[in-house]
């Protein structure tokens, strides 16, 4: 309940807003047409965060139409059924464990972990890329949040912005009142969860160093993504063939 909690506050504040990804979409969004994908492979999905926005996004912002498959190596099943209730045709997802570091060659489609890849250590990242250009898939990777002042202060807000925020959270749930108002583990939990995940994002330059030697041939796009009059940075990467097979 309480982990369920804390990831239906996060997608939530992210469908918010376009701005963060506007520029992020129009990469991705190049990346896939140069690979002719049309289908985003979601891992380490959670309750499927930002997805269905950058699906919303890719279509009107873009004119890409693309579709989604979500999965997690601890898929919440109920989750990814809202999501796909939500998407009619746009988004499905995968019951069963999904390791975003060995990803069976079944699964097709552009590889993205939004606001996820921070939770691996070197070596377990530099896996998820090395799995994507063995099987030369493309990959991108999002992340929110970074190791930053503004960010961390953004983010321990929480303890605000939960109790704020969860009248607004649709389906309302009786445990998540609970746990936000009577006994204020959700706001404690989303707030400590992302102090903690801004001192662990990845820095360009060290996302730059997890894909040194991986592939002669690949293009790898590394940047902080800004906008104009937003202090928080979007980290970013996308990788792919640079000669996509025809397979």
């Amino acid at each position: 309940m309480l982990r369920r909690g804390v990831t239906d506050f996060l997608a939530y504040v992210w469908s918010l807003s376009d701005d963060r990804y506007s520029e992020f979409v129009k990469r991705l969004k190049g990346a896939m047409a140069a690979m002719g994908e049309t289908q985003l492979l979601d891992m380490a999905s959670g309750s499927a965060g930002p997805v269905p926005k950058l699906l919303e996004m890719l279509e009107t912002q873009e004119g890409y139409k693309a579709t989604a498959l979500l999965t997690d190596l601890y898929p919440e099943t109920s989750a990814f059924e809202k999501a796909k209730a939500a998407n009619p045709g746009r988004i499905d997802y995968v019951t069963t464990p999904v390791d975003a570091t060995a990803v069976p060659a079944t699964f097709k489609g552009f590889r993205i972990m939004c606001n996820s890849f921070h939770h691996l250590p070197p070596d377990m990242a530099r896996k998820v890329l090395a799995d994507a250009v063995a099987q030369r898939r493309g990959i991108a990777i999002m992340e929110l949040v970074e190791r930053r002042g503004p960010a961390i202060a953004m983010t321990a807000a929480a303890l605000i912005n939960v109790p704020l925020t969860t009248p607004f959270i649709r389906p309302v749930r009786a445990d998540r009142l609970a746990l936000t108002y009577l006994m204020p583990l959700i706001p404690i939990a989303a707030a400590f969860d992302g102090v903690v995940s801004c001192l662990r994002t990845y820095s360009v330059e060290e996302m730059r160093e997890l894909t040194h030697g991986l592939s002669d041939d690949y293009i790898w796009e590394i940047e902080r993504l800004t906008n104009p009059g937003n202090p928080f940075g979007m980290m970013m990467l996308i990788g792919r063939p640079a000669t996509p097979s025809q397979a």
